[in-house]
């Protein structure tokens, strides 16, 4: 995409009560674009809107929401992984990461229109400057779904994001995989692997 042909991008990051107003879009972005592979996630609004409410309540989360005029066209989202859940928590125990020194950064998503023109690499820096700024986290991590692939519903031309956290210094910790289970849009719940990539924030 051209963005010398877009109208009015904004990218605003939010905290606390600020978020709230916005959970609304962000659900139904999540929804859409979590159904792509390589999530093949069936989403459902209700429990969409009760997630995101955690990072109104949470201390130190934020969202990031990147907008065209008035659409809001992608997002980012994180907290300290220490208010995450078990599932994302207990992997890090016995690494060199102390989890209350590690922030999670959840999902950076952008509808297709708007990907591959460095709105991704902007919001990360965003990210970073915000987390080096509470002066509390010496590393970002995220994690990724675990595809074959050969998978079947994998698209023509398809690139992971490994990528992209790679070209922003982002390694993988192969010794740090967790689990979950979700519905997948042909109606069947399947257990995921997930693997994790870890930055240092510089001092």
């Amino acid at each position: 995409m051209n963005l010398e042909g877009v109208m009015a991008i904004t990218e605003e990051l939010l905290a606390g009560s600020a978020v709230a107003g916005n959970i609304e879009d962000l659900a139904s972005l999540r929804i859409e674009i979590f159904r792509e592979f390589p999530y093949l996630y069936d989403g459902r609004r209700k429990d969409e809107l009760n997630y995101l409410k955690t990072y109104a309540e949470t201390p130190d989360a934020f969202v990031i929401i990147v907008s065209d005029g008035d659409k809001v066209v992608g997002a980012a989202t994180g907290m300290p992984l220490r208010h995450e859940t078990k599932e994302l928590v207990e992997p890090f125990s016995g690494t060199f990461c102390s989890v209350d020194e590690v922030y999670y950064v959840g999902e950076l998503l952008f509808y297709p229109e708007y990907r591959n023109c460095g709105l991704g690499m902007s919001i990360v820096r965003m990210i970073e400057e915000h987390i080096r700024s509470l002066n509390t986290y010496r590393y970002l991590t995220c994690a990724t779904v675990a595809r074959p692939d050969d998978h079947p519903l994998r698209p023509s031309g398809y690139v992971p994001i490994d990528r992209f956290l790679t070209r922003n210094d982002f390694r993988p910790l192969p010794e740090v995989v967790t689990e979950f289970t979700w519905l997948e849009t042909d109606g069947v719940r399947r257990d995921h692997s997930m693997n994790f990539w870890v930055k240092e924030l510089p001092a």
